[in-house]
């Protein structure tokens, strides 16, 4: 997802707390709830995340109510290693497909697993 990217968002399944690991969402920004950002969650509560920099602890437990967001980008995003868990009440909608530019059109893709997570029973798997 680039800045200026057209896309088609799905407000009902966060309404619905239908979530999951690998989808890609837009967000109130924890620390500034005048913008709106878009980032990937990567793990959901009870899921063992190990932390990047600037996170000041290696591992992290995602407390209930909570998840843990990055950008597909890693190390040049302000994420989660930056807030910390997000409360899933800041989640807005999930991004379904990008339309426009046309290079890029098609359904966004869902990265169900992350090599740094240890996920709780039933996480990460579809």
């Amino acid at each position: 997802m680039l800045k200026n990217d057209l896309v088609l968002q799905n407000r009902w399944v966060i309404a619905a707390n239908d979530y999951r690991i690998g989808d890609v969402v837009t967000l109130t920004c924890p620390v500034d709830p005048n913008r709106k950002i878009t980032k990937r969650i990567i793990a959901l509560e009870g899921d063992i995340v190990q932390t990047r920099s600037p996170y000041p602890e290696p591992t992290i437990r995602v407390p209930r109510g909570h998840c843990w967001i990055e950008g597909d980008e890693g190390f040049h995003s302000r994420d989660s290693n930056f807030y910390g868990p997000v409360p899933l009440g800041l989640l807005k909608e999930r991004i379904e497909w990008v339309l426009y530019p046309f290079q890029r059109f098609g359904r966004v893709e869902r990265q169900t697993r992350d090599s740094r997570v240890r996920y709780a029973p039933g996480h990460g798997s579809n």
